[in-house]
């Protein structure tokens, strides 16, 4: 059996995001929206929510700018090494490969699930995955130090919930050398503040950026959100 038929048919609360349904007919279940442990831990299910029903696309959204900067600035995908942040069960991580061939892709998440998912359904798209709070860890930058990342890319992992902008700000700083790349998307409910807030903490050029629909609600609105690139300085 396929894993879509094992999912069954994908049935959300009505009008609001609250619980997602899932499952043969013979046994349906039913899942917190936002309970992103049970997700991963079911193939195919991130995927068929997210992504086929609700049409998540800022994976491809910010690598797609990212690998503009690189090809505007004359620099191989080939030889960059990358933190991908809340890497969750891999997307962000396959597509630093397709698209940018990238030496190195770390995975970073909250999540243990998420790695175990990542594991499960992308296996070699790491080369390691870190389970850490940035907020609470600073050990971690350190260890994360020893990668000598080229560039940060956070694809889905900025907003309410997700890496504060401060936290966000250390690890450019610290992660990073003159030169370096971040690329990240954030909701436009958080604009311009977010943008305006980071970049007066971090020295950097923007190098590109595009406003898009990181994806639908449940009740067919969109989520707008607007990807950036830039280069420390």
């Amino acid at each position: 059996m396929s894993v879509a038929e094992d999912l069954g048919p994908i049935v959300f609360s009505p009008g609001v995001e609250e619980w997602i349904e899932y499952g043969p007919p013979e046994a349906r279940r039913r899942v917190d929206f936002h309970d992103y442990a049970t997700i991963y831990g079911v193939r195919g299910l991130y995927e068929a929510v997210f992504y086929d029903q609700l049409e998540m696309c800022s994976a491809d959204e910010v690598v797609g700018l990212y690998a503009a900067a690189l090809k505007g600035l004359g620099r191989p995908g080939a030889r960059e090494r990358v933190l991908d942040i809340g890497a969750g069960n891999g997307i962000g991580g396959e597509v630093l490969r397709r698209e940018i061939g990238a030496e190195v892709v770390v995975g970073l998440d909250l999540e243990p699930v998420a790695r175990d998912a990542a594991q499960r359904d992308r296996p070699g798209v790491y080369d390691e995955y870190v389970i850490a709070d940035l907020a609470s860890s600073p050990s971690t930058l350190e260890a994360l130090g020893a990668h000598g990342f080229s560039a940060l890319v956070a694809v889905s992992a900025i907003g309410e919930g997700h890496i504060p902008l401060d936290v966000l700000a250390t690890t450019i700083q610290r992660l990073l050398p003159p030169g370096g790349l971040f690329a990240f998307a954030v909701f436009d409910g958080l604009l311009p503040a977010f943008h305006d807030e980071l970049f007066a903490r971090v020295d950097a050029e923007r190098l590109g950026e595009r406003s898009y629909d990181h994806r639908r609600q449940v009740d067919g609105t969109s989520v707008p959100a607007t990807a950036v690139v830039a280069r420390l300085r």
